[in-house]
């Protein structure tokens, strides 16, 4: 199947949650279970009710499993989601620094576990609360785009991949008009610069 443009360009939803399967997160388990030895790295032992930190991948396996008990990440607690909404309705503010997966890492927790995240219900909300604020952070952040550079910090990984086609776009036209401007320019340049090397040896020229 041939892929679209935009395809071409950003990343599928299911490579943006590849990625974040990476990330560390912690984890109860519930069974003992002896130390794992994968290509990927050993992992373990497992002994209820110490904590381990494994990678996403292997606690939502876990999980499945019935094996483990996910411990939600503290930035995912509902008072900080609070305070980091807060945050980013301050106009003109920054925006808050986050994981860069966080929204994948969510979806994936969401998905596996969200009996273990409490009151999933009020993070849901304000998570898509974060989300609307930050979109329109970057739609604001439009208006400052130059031939050069944008400056948008703590964005996530998700959050650049929506807007990478419209910016890479964007950047690649400013840059043919920038570019456009410097060659109608240029000509002009050069002739005043020509002129006055002429008038500065012209015979005529007052100055003999």
């Amino acid at each position: 199947m041939a892929l679209s443009r935009h395809q071409t360009i950003a990343f599928t939803p299911a490579e943006l949650e590849f990625f974040a399967e990476n990330e560390p997160i912690t984890i109860v388990p519930t069974h003992y279970i002896e130390k794992l030895d994968l290509i990927c790295g050993s992992f373990g032992p497992f002994r209820p009710p110490h904590k381990v930190q494994i990678p996403l991948w292997l606690a939502a396996f876990l999980k499945s499993s019935n094996k483990c008990r996910i411990v939600p990440p503290a930035w995912l607690e509902p008072d900080h989601l609070e305070k980091l909404c807060m945050q980013e309705e301050v106009p003109e503010s920054r925006f808050s620094p986050l994981p860069p997966h966080y929204i994948a890492i969510t979806n994936i927790l969401f998905d596996c576990a969200e009996d273990d995240l409490g009151d999933s219900q009020t993070i849901r909300r304000l998570l898509q609360d974060i989300q609307e604020v930050r979109q329109g952070k970057v739609r604001e952040g439009i208006k400052a785009l130059n031939p050069t550079q944008l400056q948008m910090d703590n964005l996530s990984v998700a959050e650049i991949n929506q807007v990478r086609p419209l910016f890479k776009g964007m950047f690649n036209t400013l840059r043919e008009i920038n570019l456009l401007k410097r060659e109608q320019h240029a000509p002009n340049e050069y002739l005043d610069n020509e002129e006055a090397t002429y008038s500065q040896f012209d015979p005529s020229s007052s100055a003999y």
